[in-house]
């Protein structure tokens, strides 16, 4: 992951790309979610990182905990950074705008791809939610990795996750795999 991101022009390195999709994600659905009264929870969110190790993802006020309901992310980032962006001016040019960016999840790259690992744990919080909400939409899985495993991974424990279901069908798994 500390390789750059491929047609990157600043050499923007494929942690930091994934970061700030995991961030720009998480913001998309505070907005979306968002009502007069405050957030409201329509999901609950894990954020879990592997390389050295296999952990709850977020940063800042969160870190360490793994399915946080979207009211507390909403409230709780660990920064919050000023960006420069160019937009459409409306007559063909571009004109920049700084704009507010919050942070809940930081860049890592540590070298060494546990997907199996992280699939477990992945597998251990959906079982034990699906046990609480059987009568909600299936949870979905976002799986982001530059890698192939490098534990006793991930068909098994794939295979595993996607076998847990609510009365509406099966834990979705997506992956996405980030190459140069």
């Amino acid at each position: 992951m500390v390789d750059p991101i491929a047609g990157s022009a600043e050499g923007k390195r494929k942690c930091d790309s994934v970061a700030d999709a995991i961030n720009r994600l998480l913001h998309n659905l505070i907005i979306k979610c968002a009502r007069g009264e405050g957030v409201r929870n329509f999901y609950e969110v894990a954020v879990v990182g592997y390389g050295a190790t296999v952990a709850p993802g977020f940063s800042g006020p969160l870190a360490g905990r793994d399915l946080v309901p979207l009211s507390e992310i909403a409230n709780a980032p660990a920064r919050v950074e000023e960006r420069t962006t160019q937009i459409d001016d409306g007559a063909g040019g571009k004109i920049t705008k700084k704009t507010k960016f919050p942070i809940w999840f930081e860049p890592t790259a540590k070298g060494v791809t546990p997907m199996g690992g992280a699939l477990d744990l992945a597998h251990h919080l959906m079982s034990s939610w699906v046990g609480k909400h059987p009568n909600s939409y299936p949870p979905i899985v976002i799986n982001i990795s530059d890698g192939e495993a490098t534990d006793s991974g991930p068909v098994p424990q794939a295979e595993a996750l996607t076998s847990l279901c609510t009365n509406d069908g099966n834990v979705l798994l997506l992956n996405c795999h980030i190459s140069s």
